[in-house]
């Protein structure tokens, strides 16, 4: 009997686990009931096997690519267009899922909606003109709750629960935005890695293969690159590319070459998907840009010519890794994607550049070694190791630049000049065409600054058009910041108020919004503040929505202000103290 009693508690217990795993089964294909199963090669998530919905009403056209170069970072999603070229159409969310970010700003996404979805991903909806209404009430109230601008909200699972396609918001041009579009993303939820939406079903017609402009060479010496020239390639009437002569003649006998291409989507050019580099038929170098991490955007500068970028605007893309470059997104790399040559033997080269559809432009031609002095790292005394921490006292400066800020080695370039209206010389450190990964600190000794106007006194970078604040903190008699760019500095004192100006109020007319246009004298980055601003009607606080591109703060006039007479007062403060305050009187 026992055995029995025994028998019937373990079937029992089975059947209590087969229930429990069969309500699982059904739970999670309910749950996943928006996240179709993909048709095979479009947009696969080699993973998962799943896709996402399109976030727009209408068939995409895009104005930038995954992995596209930007400043400083490679672009993180897709831009989508607008439609009709203008702000308000509806953004739809991608499966189902619920919000889990709303942020507020006025520089990158501007207006953004993030939303984690049960298969492990989130989705980044940026640059909107507004959310749907119960996010947007939300907003709001917190907006007048922490009377300021800038939010980062972070709501409860079940606070904002969302369906594949409902709308979530509407498309927009806020944050760093150059027209209206839809910043779309997808991300892996738990390590936040940028991943690519075509990968992930996010599907767009494309049938033209991307357009070659010109190559670049360089020499290798002392393990860091040296440019040589460039050389244009020629496009047929067939679409086949070629250089003006067949054979590419270098006097070096290690040499790299990098490419300049877009791909093409309604005459915009946009970021390529990928670069496949053969010597002989032996794959070299080769990249596809699938996934990225945010810790790692700013390599985009070792991956980048950043140099040539900075004086002449063209892009082009290494086919060989420097030495500090960290990217994981390189394949099959031979010798880095450095060519070694022989003399008088020539190399086959064959470079493949491909959109995400497989669209593909490829180039051939030949490589050989010839006599001659090869292009060398120009010397000098101050030499800094791109690994290796360095520092230097001179003039009453004090420059350290921590290991791992740069790409490649350098002799560093160092001269000072007499300053106008600065308080220091001028101190030349390097060139800004060569890319810091990371900011390098500056501690300056001032000539002759008056005690009073010490709080006021800043490290600024001496641009050919404008000056930038640094901000700075004082140590021990001496002015010190992080700087992220080499360049010109030097200490300046900033007295001056920020400016506020109306724009087309008219006292006696009824408004429906105010709005303002607030600037500095310098601009800031680093360690320096941005502007500060507040708005009072009628002494209480009010929203004033800040568009940082146009130098715009706008309040539009809503159920807090009633009709009649009242009295705006409007505050603006620098990274200096530096305070302005302007008030006026209007009808609504």
């Amino acid at each position: 009997m026992l055995l029995v009693y025994i028998m019937m508690k373990v079937h029992y217990l089975i059947g209590l686990v087969i229930m429990a795993w069969i309500y699982m089964v059904i739970s999670s294909f309910v749950w996943f009931r928006s996240i179709e199963p993909i048709k095979p090669n479009i947009g696969l998530n080699k993973k998962l096997g799943l896709k996402f919905k399109l976030p727009v009403k209408h068939d995409i056209s895009t104005s930038g690519t995954f992995g596209e170069l930007r400043p400083n970072h490679f672009h993180a999603g897709l831009d989508i267009k607008s439609a009709t070229g203008r702000s308000g159409e509806p953004v739809m969310a991608a499966a189902k899922g619920f919000v889990s970010r709303i942020k507020v700003s006025a520089y990158g996404y501007g207006n953004a909606l993030y939303i984690t979805h049960p298969n492990g991903h989130m989705t980044v909806y940026g640059h909107l003109d507004r959310y749907m209404p119960r996010i947007q009430e939300y907003v709001m109230k917190e907006h007048y709750r922490l009377q300021k601008f800038e939010l980062d909200l972070h709501p409860t699972p079940n606070q904002f629960p969302v369906e594949a396609s409902q709308i979530v918001a509407y498309l927009g041009n806020t944050g760093s935005s150059t027209g209206p579009h839809l910043h779309f993303e997808v991300r892996d939820a738990s390590s936040e890695k940028a991943l690519n939406p075509l990968d992930y079903g996010i599907d767009m017609k494309d049938e033209i293969a991307p357009k070659l402009y010109s190559i670049k060479l360089y020499n290798q010496s002392s393990g860091n690159s040296v440019p040589i020239f460039s050389v244009p390639v020629n496009e047929s009437e067939d679409k086949k590319y070629s250089l003006g002569n067949d054979t590419v003649m270098v006097s070096t006998d290690v040499a790299g070459i990098a490419m300049r291409a877009y791909d093409l989507s309604n005459k915009s050019q946009l970021g390529v998907y990928g670069i496949r580099l053969y010597a002989d038929d032996v794959l070299m170098y080769s990249f596809d840009m699938d996934e990225l991490s945010f810790d790692e955007m700013r390599y985009s500068n070792a991956h980048r010519d950043y140099q040539e970028q900075s004086l002449s605007r063209q892009i082009y893309h290494r086919l060989f890794k420097l030495p500090g470059n960290k990217l994981p997104i390189y394949k099959d790399a031979v010798n880095d994607g450095w060519i070694y040559l022989e003399r008088n033997t020539l190399k086959r080269i064959r470079i493949e550049v491909y959109d995400h559809a497989g669209n593909t432009s490829t180039l051939n031609f030949k490589l050989m070694q010839v006599d001659g002095m090869p292009s060398l790292l120009t010397p000098g005394s101050r030499f800094v190791s791109r690994d290796q921490r360095y520092q230097m006292e001179q003039d009453n400066l004090r420059l350290e630049i921590p290991a791992d800020r740069l790409y490649e080695d350098i002799y560093l370039k160092y001269n000072t000049s007499a300053g106008d209206g600065t308080y220091s010389p001028i101190y030349q450190i390097h060139e800004s065409s060569t890319p810091l990964h990371k900011s390098i600190n500056l501690s300056i000794k001032p000539n002759e600054l008056p005690d009073r106007l010490k709080r006021k006194a800043i490290i600024a970078h001496i641009g050919n058009r404008s000056i930038t604040s640094y901000g700075g903190k004082w140590v021990n008699g001496r002015l010190e910041t992080s700087v992220n760019t080499f360049g010109r500095f030097a200490v300046m004192v900033d007295t001056t108020s920020p400016t506020i100006k109306p724009i087309k109020f008219k006292p006696r007319h009824h408004v429906s919004a105010l709005k303002y246009k607030i600037y500095d004298n310098f601009g800031t980055d680093g360690a320096a503040d941005e502007l500060k601003y507040n708005a009072w009607i009628d002494d209480r606080w009010v929203l004033m929505e800040y568009d940082a591109k146009s130098d715009m703060i706008t309040h539009h006039l809503d159920g807090h202000t009633p009709k009649g007479k009242h009295t705006i007062k409007v505050q603006v403060t620098d990274d200096r103290g530096n305070s302005r305050i302007f008030a006026q009187s209007f009808i609504r």
